[in-house]
């Protein structure tokens, strides 16, 4: 049963986390570079959310 919920809390990080990914894109739009693009994912707590969310599944499939 905590197995089922670490993977449903990690599948929702990191869903939360790529849709921030997918919004931040729009910077390229209104003439934005690459280097201001990184900046802002590197700096933002919504999009580094990903890595706890690797981390829950990982856990999750790797425990016995």
């Amino acid at each position: 049963m905590f197995k089922i919920l670490k993977i449903i809390i990690g599948i929702n990080l990191i869903s939360y986390s790529l849709m921030f990914f997918i919004m931040y894109l729009n910077l390229f739009t209104i003439g934005y570079n690459l280097g201001y693009y990184l900046i802002q994912i590197l700096t933002h707590i919504e999009t580094l959310l990903i890595f706890p969310g690797i981390y829950f599944i990982w856990s999750a499939l790797s425990s016995k």
